[in-house]
């Protein structure tokens, strides 16, 4: 019953516009952004591989920096923007960014491609969630750095560019990150930032706490209505934008 129910539900959605598909097949963060073009500067704390190039050129990008903490993921970042053939100016910038700079920092990793890895440990609730990904053991002593002091090596002002979306992908260190950008946080126009509800990284941040800190800086949260905050997973802020 269940396939064919599926099966129903795809010749439907092949007798839509072509528009009205792209759209069901969006993300609200996708949909939001692309009704905002151009979303001309993005920065990306906790790049990876840079996964979504393509996506933040089809906003409008002019320019990205990506900001990756792991020295090994870095080297296959800047590999992947090396070969990446697309509009947008795209910077790769090696260091963990955190709420004060110059801190001795300890930064765990975790198997897999490292998309898991963190400053923080795995929880207990973690482990019996994400059964296949696990600290490998290795620890990388490394030094923070603020947001703000990245950008200014790279020339880049959010405040001076149209549109300036900023992603947190951190694993729990989310608001660290926005706590370093101080007020400065106020010279984006969106901020999608990567929640937990559940405790899944010891010492990492909740979503009541992230959610707070927009708040007050006059954000507010236009993905998702709160009772539909997702326990682990993405959500999108606007400044000044309209609560949900």
């Amino acid at each position: 019953m269940v396939k064919f129910l599926q099966g129903v539900e795809r010749a439907v959605k092949r007798k839509l516009p072509p528009g009205l598909r792209r759209r069901l097949r969006s993300s609200k963060f996708e949909l939001i952004a692309m009704r905002a073009r151009p979303v001309d500067l993005v920065v990306h704390v906790g790049a990876h591989h840079a996964e979504d190039r393509a996506l933040y050129e089809s906003f409008g990008a002019r320019t990205v920096l990506w900001i990756e903490a792991d020295p090994d993921t870095h080297t296959t970042l800047q590999q992947v923007l090396d070969a990446h053939r697309g509009p947008g100016r795209h910077i790769a910038h090696l260091g963990l960014v955190s709420s004060t700079p110059g801190a001795k920092m300890e930064f765990h990793r975790f198997n897999g491609d490292g998309a898991s890895s963190s400053v923080y440990r795995a929880s207990e609730r973690f482990r019996q969630r994400f059964t296949q990904v696990e600290e490998t053991g290795e620890v990388v002593q490394l030094h923070s750095q603020t947001l703000p002091e990245i950008m200014a090596d790279h020339g880049i002002a959010p405040g001076a560019a149209g549109k300036a979306l900023l992603v947190v992908d951190v694993q729990g260190h989310e608001l660290a990150v926005l706590r370093g950008l101080g007020e400065s946080l106020r010279d984006f126009a969106f901020c999608k930032c990567e929640i937990s509800r559940e405790p899944f990284y010891e010492g990492g941040a909740r979503f009541d706490d992230v959610d707070t800190h927009f708040r007050d800086q006059g954000f507010a949260l236009v993905s998702h209505p709160y009772r539909r905050v997702p326990r682990h997973g993405d959500v999108l802020y606007s400044a000044g934008g309209r609560q949900r």
